[in-house]
């Protein structure tokens, strides 16, 4: 780590996790903002800005922090990461990818105020079931101990949709999306059915990109445009052992225009939902038929 970071520009992306984190490392403790300061010697708005991300943590800060509060070394080093990325202008985040689910990305979803999710390929993580959630990470390659635990992140993920002021979620999905077997049709019709009712919330705008242009729509890769009250947008791009978080000013206009082009072919939200009903239809004429077959 370099020793200058009070000087350093803040990145909203990276800030989301680190402050944060310590932060709640602190309450796991049960520390007070006094109980803290008091032996560092810090004014507890000191502490406070820097929980809040309004201030960059110094190297110094930082190891006095790991002292008062016996941070592991595989967590030590997680955040180590994390503050010597406090001012890249976007942020990789590849610590354990395959064995949990994104902390910076847990941390975005939990303060957004709107999310445009761009699927082409799967249905967004934010409406699927445990068992396809299951069936992606097992394709994935995501090892069998920890999928288990994965999974109930993934759930733990979506109760941000049942909160009180939850974010405005406009899912665009490819038809190749929806049509796609995962986990077999069992599990695929029972997520074609949850889908249905996750798009009929007041807060959900559920548009599908049919198939038959979906080449001319762009509709090649998976992204997230996030929005927020009181912080720059973030735009978040998923790989199956990485992600990718945006904040440029002008990286996040490509990707608001790519919304905007995108919606010019989309099916409109009523439209949309007849189609999922005739696909989720199809898949349970299909499982019908073979349990048949099965007797």
């Amino acid at each position: 780590m370099g020793g200058s970071m009070g000087a350093r520009k803040l990145v909203n992306v990276v800030l989301s996790g680190l402050p944060g984190e310590l932060q709640d490392i602190r309450n796991r403790c049960g520390l007070s903002l006094e109980v803290v300061c008091d032996p560092l010697k810090w004014q507890q708005s000191k502490l406070s800005r820097m929980e809040n991300g309004q201030q960059c943590i110094s190297d110094v800060d930082l190891g006095s922090l790991f002292v008062l509060y016996k941070v592991a070394s595989q967590e030590r080093s997680h955040l180590l990461h994390l503050s010597e990325r406090q001012d890249d202008p976007g942020h990789w985040e590849v610590s354990s990818p395959v064995a949990q689910e994104s902390r910076t990305l847990k941390r975005l979803e939990h303060s957004t105020s709107a999310i445009v999710d761009v699927a082409p390929a799967l249905i967004p993580e934010l409406v699927q079931t445990a068992d396809y959630a299951r069936a992606i990470m097992e394709s994935d390659g995501v090892p069998s101990e920890h999928i288990a635990a994965r999974v109930d992140e993934r759930m733990e993920r979506q109760s941000i949709l049942a909160k009180q002021k939850a974010p405005k979620l406009d899912l665009i999905v490819s038809e190749a999306a929806l049509r796609r077997p995962m986990g077999g049709r069992d599990v695929t019709t029972k997520q074609l059915r949850i889908l249905q009712e996750s798009a009929k919330q007041p807060d959900v705008r559920f548009r599908i990109v049919p198939f038959a242009v979906s080449g001319d729509a762009g509709m090649h890769t998976a992204f997230s445009v996030m929005e927020f009250k009181s912080a720059r947008s973030v735009v978040y791009l998923q790989h199956p052992t990485t992600g990718l978080f945006l904040e440029q000013p002008d990286k996040i206009e490509s990707y608001r225009r790519r919304v905007t082009r995108l919606a010019r072919f989309t099916l409109d939200p009523a439209e949309s939902l007849d189609l999922l009903a005739s696909i989720t239809q199809e898949f349970e004429l299909v499982h019908d038929a073979e349990a048949i077959q099965v007797r």
